[in-house]
């Protein structure tokens, strides 16, 4: 009876790593068209406001005790202590209302403050500064909900459905967004309307959990044992989600008070590239959490699993980082003008090589938040954060935005290191011949992948077309580079071949 479950765990994996790719890419297509269209719409000045408010936005509304309720679902679903559920859910919805609601007090209250003495805001944009910060709190609780009630879809490894509700928010979310700036609507309306998506889809996601989770059952009362767990467990995620957010609100706050919000635009368009790079890789591999908590007593097929997404995804990372270093400006030219071809592209190099790194980084991490050492996390984002801010101290007077950068980089580029340390922790060695076959063989292919778009770009015009056709002879180059090399092993390709045909 064993082996048809397994086979049916593999085909699982495949389709909510499909899956989860949805969730990134479909929304990722509008946003492309709209961010153009919404920064010309608002301006560089208020789309630099507008930049560090959702920023504010995407850092906070991970203070969620969703990860518990995921990590629980999959760990106790289908034993016999599956009435745990129920407690783990209700003790992480009243804890995260407590905690939501607190923190939103908070920062209704230090608004003004930070407006005014913290980002420096001028003063004839102080006032809706302000109101876009009352309103980016309630969207931080809502979303704080939202996340904890999809995380019951992801217990389930109900990544289908997920999918498609977290897909089809996006479209509404951007596509509304894009509709205002059409309009000419300013930032607080494109935020109310983030509000009320959001809300809506909230509803939806908890209508859902309710319809495929029996247990999904919330209540005042529960097991003291239950909340110590599920605090025990969540103190090391929202400790590194909390520095995560002063790191960016420290990095925006002090591009705006020190080189002005219209910077603070030539340095965050190109870091949403990143920052979509990192996304997409995210929605890969969230599948490794819950799939670690189940395989936390199994830990050859843990590290079964382990390498085999790792070498996935640094195979996608190094290709797009590669890309990007080629055509950087190119591609700035074409999508958002020139203005920004002088200002970011240098930015836009740093950043992807940042957000590489950290999606690269992405399977260790969501395999030590699964095995239950996410305070391991908490301790390798203060490393980051302390290293970041201290170099954006010395380098900004003479570098500017580029020397805030380079601060970003050096703080992801050391703490990337922590993979290793994972790799002893869980696996008791380091995987030395993994990793030097896949610095040698991306890197070979890369090398050769690199001449190939830098002929094609240098020789045609500048045009979508030669962009698009960089990039794909790039891809061919690069495959082809690595079929030679042997690197991608036949069971490997299998699986990516089950992928397409699904």
């Amino acid at each position: 009876m064993s082996e048809p479950r397994q086979s049916q765990s593999g085909k699982s994996v495949i389709r909510n790593v499909f899956y989860g790719s949805l969730t990134w890419f479909l929304p990722l297509c509008i946003s492309f068209i709209a961010t153009p269209i919404i920064v010309r719409s608002l301006g560089n000045n208020d789309y630099g406001i507008y930049a560090l408010v959702l920023g504010f936005i995407g850092y906070s509304f991970t203070f969620s005790f969703g990860k518990a309720i995921t990590k629980y679902i999959a760990e106790y679903r289908n034993t016999p202590e599956s009435d745990k559920i129920t407690d783990v859910i209700s003790a992480s919805f009243v804890l995260n209302c407590v905690i939501g609601l607190t923190g939103v007090a908070i920062i209704c209250l230090l608004s003004p403050w930070l407006v005014r003495e913290v980002f420096r805001i001028e003063e004839a944009s102080q006032d809706k500064t302000i109101h876009a910060m009352y309103i980016a709190t309630a969207i931080i609780f809502v979303s704080m909900l939202n996340t904890l009630f999809s995380s019951m879809l992801q217990g389930l490894h109900r990544f289908d459905i997920y999918s498609k509700i977290f897909t089809a928010s996006g479209f509404v979310s951007i596509g509304g967004n894009l509709v205002l700036a059409l309009m000419g609507y300013g930032l607080v309306a494109l935020l109310l309307w983030n509000l009320i998506t959001l809300a809506i889809f909230a509803i939806i996601y908890a209508t859902v959990g309710k319809r495929l989770l029996p247990e999904f059952k919330l209540r005042l009362t529960f097991d003291r044992s239950t909340v110590r767990m599920v605090l025990g467990y969540n103190a090391g995620i929202i400790g590194y989600q909390i520095i995560a957010n002063v790191l960016l609100l420290f990095e925006r706050g002090w591009i705006t008070q020190r080189l002005g919000s219209e910077n603070l635009t030539y340095y965050v368009v190109p870091m949403t590239l990143g920052m979509y790079l990192h996304g997409f890789v995210s929605s890969l591999v969230q599948v490794v959490f819950p799939l670690a908590s189940e395989l936390n007593e199994d830990r050859d097929k843990l590290l079964k699993l382990y390498t085999k997404a790792t070498k996935i995804i640094s195979m996608i990372v190094i290709f797009v980082m590669m890309s990007v270093v080629v055509n950087a400006r190119l591609f700035l030219h074409l999508w958002i003008g020139d203005a920004f071809v002088l200002n970011s592209s240098s930015l836009l190099i740093l950043h992807i090589i940042t957000f590489g790194l950290a999606a690269i980084m992405t399977v260790s991490w969501q395999m030590s938040e699964g095995l239950g050492f996410p305070h391991y996390n908490f301790g390798i984002i203060t490393v980051c954060l302390i290293i970041s801010v201290s170099l954006m101290f010395a380098l900004t007077a003479d570098y500017g935005n580029f020397g805030v950068a380079v601060a970003r980089l050096a703080g992801f580029g050391t703490i990337f290191f922590s993979i290793f340390v994972v790799e002893r922790l869980f696996f008791k060695h380091i995987q030395a011949a993994f990793w030097i076959k896949i610095v040698m063989c991306l890197g070979a292919a890369s090398i050769v992948a690199a001449a190939a778009e830098y002929g094609i770009t240098a020789n045609l015009p500048q045009s979508w077309p030669t962009l698009f056709l960089s990039g794909g002879i790039g891809g061919v180059t690069y495959i082809l580079v690595l079929f030679l090399l042997k690197f991608v092993t036949e069971d490997e390709k299998q699986l990516v071949r089950s992928l397409l045909k699904r």
